[in-house]
C-alpha cells in the first residue's frame, strides 16, 4: 500500500540547489549539526525541513517492500532502532498510522518524489547509495540494492541515537570508493577473541565500511596442516561464525595471507624448513616460501582453499612483498628472474582463487621496486585484469612515494587498485591518531584522482601489538568516513559524531584527548650518537617505555632524560585528565574508552620514568627524593601491568606474545626498585617525579 507522508509538501520545501552539484562537506556538516544529528560517515547531501519532525514513539511499524532479504533488513531496522532509542517497532504494517517504509527501486521513478532522484542522481547512488526522507507523516528509505538500504539504516539509527523525535530532513548519499576497510593484525602477539572481531565488524559497519581484512600468518587451524597453529589460533568454525556475523552487517571478512614472505612462524618449524628459501638468520621475519618447489606452492594453495571455505566472499589478499631476496640471489637468481618467479607464482595464486570464485589482491610497494619488495612493474602489462593491486606508498625508506607514476600505470592497464594507508600503530604505545587521519586523507584523495576502487587502512602488530583493538576504532572509522566522502569529511563534525555514536558523549573532548595523547609520538627525542653529537630523532616511544632505563641503549642515549620526560608529561597529563573525566560519562562502549585511558596512563608513566632517570643522573637532586621517585615509577608500572593483563584478557586470547608483553613491564619495575633500595628509599608513601623547573 502506498502511503502519503506529505511528499508533495516536502518537495516544495526543497531548495533549488538540491538538483545541482554535490553539496559542500562543510555545509552538510553545518546542516546536520544544526539538527543535532550525528552520522559517523557524513552524508553527501542533506536538506533540513524546517518545522518538520517525526516521533518514532508514534510509529506504527516497519513496512518492507518486496525483494530478497527485505524481511531480514526490516528486522535489522527494528533491532538497530531499539538499540539506538529504546523504541521497538513491529515488522507488520499497521492498518493505519505512520511507518518506516523500506523499498528497493530499479528506476528513478520508484524513489519518493521528495528525494528528487533523476537519472543523474540515480547513477550516482549506484548499488550502495540510498535516499532517506524523514517527514511529519513517516520515514521512507529507498535504495537500488540491499547494501544501500543497509547503509541507510545505519544513518537512520545514528540519527535516532538517544532520542525518539527526529528532525525532518532529506538525505541522498553514496560512497566515493566501492571498497572501504580496515586490516586487523591477528598474528603477531595479539589474537583477538572471536567476539572482539564480531564487535569490530559491527563497529566498521557504523562507519559504512564493508571490508575487514585479517593479517594472517599462522593462527588458523588448518585441517591439512594441524601443526601450524598455536593453541590460540582460530578454528574453522570460529572463522566461519565471525564471517557470517560480519556479513549480516554488510562487512566482508577475508584474510591477508602471508603466503610468500613473513612466514617465519610456519617455515621455522623443522617439518617445513625444506619449503623455505633459507634460514634468514639476520631477518627471520622475511623467511620465505621457496616457490620454485611445487610442494611449497601446493601447501599455500591448500591453505587458500581452506581459508576460502571459512571466509566466504569476493576478495582474498596475499602479501607477496618483503621476501628473502638475499637467499634467492645467493642461489644465483638475478632481479629480473626473481620478478618472473614471483609473477608466475601470482598466476598460480590467481588460478587457485579463481576456482574458489574469489578475486586475488596482491600487495605492492612501488611497482618497480624489484627484489625484496617484489615489484610487479616489469610484468604489469601481463597481469590478469581480474587481479587487484593493493598499493602501499607514502612511508619513505624502500617505500618511496611512487603514486604519481604508478597510479596512472595501473589505471592505464585497466587494473583495479586500492590506495592503502595505515594507522601508525605498529611499534607504538597507541595508534597515532592525527598522523593516521592525515595518511587516510592523503592516500584516498590521491587514489580517487586516478580511479582507485578501494582503500584499506592497516593495523600492524610489529613488536607484539601492545595496543588494544578498541584503540583502533577512532582511526579506523575516520578512514571509513574519508573513503565514503572522498577525503572530504569535516574533521570537527566527525569528532563529535564519533563521540556521540560510539560513546554516547555530548562533547568531543574525549576524542580530542585521544588525539593529543597520541601526539606524544610527534614529540622529537634528542639523543647522543656514538660520536657524542646530539641530534633529534623520531620515535614511537614503545622501546623507551619498556626497556631498562639504566642500561638499555635506547634510553641511555637520551641527551636530557628529565627534559624529555617533561615534554612527554606536558602532552600526556592533560589528555589523561580529560579522558579520566569523560570515562564515567560514556553511555556505551566504556570498556574501549578505558583502553584509551590506559594508553594515556602509559604515556604519563613514560614521562615519569624519564624524569626520574634524569633526576637520578643529576647529582644535585637529593638522593632521598630520587629514591622515592624511582619507587613511585616501579609502583606505577606494576599498576599498569595488572591493568594491561585485565584489559587484554577481556578482549584477546592468552598466548606467548601476551606473556612477553607482560614481562616487559618488569624491565622497568625491577631496576627502578633496585636503584631505589640502593638509595635507601622509604617504601611509603612513594612520590612521582616533580615537574622539571627550567
Amino acid at each position: 500500500m502506498t502511503r502519503q507522508i506529505g511528499l508533495v509538501c516536502l518537495c516544495v520545501m526543497m531548495v533549488s540547489a538540491w538538483a545541482g552539484a554535490e553539496q559542500d562537506a562543510r555545509a552538510v556538516a553545518g546542516a546536520l549539526t544544526a539538527m543535532d544529528t550525528w552520522i559517523v560517515a557524513q552524508p553527501k547531501e542533506v536538506e533540513a525541513l524546517p518545522g518538520v519532525s517525526f516521533d518514532l514513539a508514534g510509529c506504527g511499524g516497519i513496512a518492507a517492500g518486496a525483494g530478497t532479504g527485505m524481511g531480514d533488513l526490516a528486522q535489522r531496522a527494528s533491532d538497530r532502532l531499539a538499540g539506538a532509542c529504546g523504541v521497538t517497532l513491529p515488522l507488520s504494517e499497521p492498518a493505519e498510522g505512520p511507518v518506516i517504509a523500506l523499498a528497493l527501486a530499479d528506476t528513478p521513478a520508484k524513489f519518493p518524489a521528495a528525494a528528487r532522484i533523476d537519472d543523474a542522481a540515480f547513477a550516482r547512488l549506484g548499488d550502495q547509495g540510498y535516499a532517506l526522507v524523514i517527514g511529519a507523516g513517516g520515514v521512507t528509505l529507498t535504495a537500488r540494492s540491499a547494501a544501500g538500504l543497509r547503509h541507510g539504516l545505519t544513518t537512520l539509527a545514528q540519527a535516532a541515537a538517544d532520542r525518539t523525535v527526529l528532525p525532518g530532513m532529506v538525505i541522498r548519499d553514496w560512497p566515493s570508493l566501492r571498497y572501504r576497510g580496515a586490516q586487523q593484525d591477528v598474528s603477531r602477539g595479539q589474537v583477538p577473541a572471536p567476539e572482539t572481531l564480531r564487535r569490530l565488524a559491527d563497529t566498521l559497519a557504523e562507519g559504512k565500511m564493508n571490508v575487514l581484512e585479517l593479517y594472517l600468518e599462522h593462527v588458523y587451524k588448518y585441517k591439512a596442516f594441524p601443526d601450524i597453529s598455536p593453541p590460540e589460533g582460530y578454528t574453522p568454525d570460529e572463522a566461519g561464525a565471525v564471517s557470517a556475523h560480519a556479513a549480516r552487517a554488510g562487512v566482508e571478512v577475508h584474510p591477508l595471507l602471508q603466503g610468500l614472505g613473513h612466514s617465519f612462524h610456519i617455515l621455522s618449524k623443522p617439518q617445513y624448513q625444506h619449503l623455505r628459501i633459507g634460514p634468514c638468520e639476520k631477518t627471520p621475519w622475511v623467511m620465505t616460501f621457496d616457490i620454485r618447489k611445487p610442494e611449497a606452492v601446493a601447501m599455500v594453495t591448500t591453505m587458500i582453499n581452506e581459508l576460502c571455505a571459512a571466509f566466504p566472499g569476493e576478495l582474498f589478499s596475499v602479501d607477496i612483498t618483503e621476501i628473502d631476496i638475499d637467499g634467492l640471489q645467493a642461489d644465483g637468481l638475478p632481479l629480473d628472474q626473481v620478478t618472473d618467479l614471483v609473477f608466475g607464482y601470482v598466476l598460480k595464486l590467481n588460478e587457485a582463487l579463481g576456482k574458489n570464485g574469489r578475486r586475488l589482491m596482491i600487495t605492492q610497494g612501488p611497482l618497480d621496486s624489484q627484489g625484496h619488495l617484489a615489484g610487479m612493474g616489469p610484468r604489469l602489462n601481463s597481469l590478469p585484469k581480474n587481479v587487484i593491486v593493493g598499493s602501499y606508498y607514502c612511508a619513505g625508506g624502500p617505500y618511496q612515494p611512487a603514486w604519481e607514476k604508478d597510479f596512472p600505470r595501473l589505471r592505464g592497464e585497466g587494473l583495479d587498485f586500492f590506495a592503502q594507508a595505515w594507522i601508525s600503530s605498529h611499534v607504538w604505545l597507541t595508534p597515532c591518531v592525527n598522523r593516521a587521519a592525515e595518511f587516510s586523507d592523503l592516500e584516498i584523495s590521491r587514489g580517487l584522482g586516478h580511479g582507485a576502487a578501494g582503500s584499506v587502512t592497516c593495523d600492524w602488530g610489529d613488536a607484539g601489538h601492545f595496543h588494544f583493538v578498541g584503540e583502533e576504532w577512532l582511526p579506523f572509522l575516520y578512514h571509513g568516513a574519508c573513503a565514503w566522502t572522498g577525503a572530504r569529511a569535516d574533521r570537527d563534525y566527525f569528532r563529535k559524531a564519533f563521540a556521540r555514536v560510539l560513546y554516547g558523549l555530548e562533547s568531543d573532548a574525549a576524542v580530542r584527548a585521544m588525539e593529543s595523547a597520541s601526539d606524544v609520538n610527534a614529540v622529537p627525542l634528542r639523543v647522543r650518537g656514538e660520536d657524542g653529537k646530539e641530534m633529534e630523532v623520531s620515535t614511537g616511544y614503545l622501546w623507551e617505555f619498556v626497556h631498562d632505563p639504566f642500561t638499555h641503549p635506547d634510553i641511555t642515549r637520551i641527551a636530557d632524560p628529565a627534559g624529555a620526560g617533561q615534554a612527554v608529561l606536558d602532552a600526556a597529563l592533560p589528555a589523561l585528565a580529560v579522558l579520566s573525566e569523560e570515562l564515567p560519562k560514556a553511555r556505551r562502549n566504556r570498556d574501549t574508552l578505558e583502553q584509551w585511558v590506559f594508553g594515556a596512563r602509559c604515556y604519563a608513566a613514560l614521562g615519569h620514568k624519564l624524569a626520574a632517570l634524569g633526576h637520578y643522573n643529576d647529582t644535585a637532586v637529593p638522593r632521598e627524593r630520587v629514591a622515592e621517585e624511582l619507587e613511585a615509577v616501579a609502583a606505577e608500572f606494576e599498576s599498569l601491568q595488572n591493568d594491561f593483563k585485565r584489559l587484554w584478557l577481556a578482549e584477546d586470547r592468552d598466548n606467548e606474545g601476551f606473556q612477553e608483553l607482560v614481562r616487559r613491564f618488569t624491565y622497568t619495575v625491577v631496576p627502578c626498585r633496585e636503584k631505589a633500595k640502593e638509595l635507601g628509599a622509604k617504601q611509603a608513601p612513594p612520590r612521582l617525579p616533580e615537574e622539571v623547573v627550567e
